[in-house]
Order: C-alpha cells, then sequence, then structure tokens
C-alpha cells in the first residue's frame, strides 16, 4: 500500500481518474482488467489506487493497490494470451516443490 491514503471516490469518478490519467492505454469501463509488470498481478480499474491531490501531497496518482509495488500506468499492460499463459507457468513453478524445479 502507498504511505498516502487512497482518495474514495465513486465509479464515475474513479473512471475519469483513470481514462484522464492512464496515457498508455484508454480505458472504458473499471471492469478492464491489466497485468502489473513489476508485481506480476492482474488489476481491474475497481482495484487501482488512487492518491495525492490537492490536499494530499501533490498531483492525483495511480498506484498498484498491491502490498509493496510501486507500480504506475505505464507498468501495466493489457493481459493478453501470452501473458496469462507465462502468469500460469509461473504459478505452477511456484506450486512444484522445490527438488522438481529446473
Amino acid at each position: 500500500m502507498p504511505l498516502l491514503s487512497p482518495i474514495e471516490l465513486s465509479n464515475t469518478e474513479k473512471l475519469e481518474i483513470l481514462q484522464r490519467l492512464d496515457r498508455y492505454r484508454k480505458w472504458q469501463s473499471l471492469d478492464e482488467k491489466r497485468y502489473c509488470l513489476a508485481c506480476a498481478q492482474i488489476l481491474d480499474g475497481d482495484d487501482i489506487l488512487v492518491v495525492g491531490g490537492t490536499r494530499g501531497t501533490g498531483p492525483l496518482r495511480l498506484v498498484c493497490p498491491t502490498r509493496g509495488c510501486h507500480s504506475i500506468p505505464m507498468d501495466w499492460v493489457i493481459p493478453t494470451d501470452e501473458v496469462l499463459a507465462r502468469m500460469s507457468m509461473l504459478e505452477q513453478e511456484e506450486d512444484l516443490p522445490q527438488a522438481q524445479r529446473v
């Protein structure tokens, strides 16, 4: 979690902020998914935290909700079949006992 508390927003407000602040990918709804390259988690628009603002410290920012992850929109990609397959392989590797890993 970020050091700043996330700002509480309505769904409409949050979608508008995602559309305005994410210059890398378009958001049509809060249900859209993104894959965080930093923490390897799937996020949806509702998960993403909005922090900062005029009463916070500095401008509004979008941050990953994963604890200890400090990624921003440029680190979030649309989860293609290739990305989902890679995630599946990584999860399977994690499930294997240490002696069976290559």
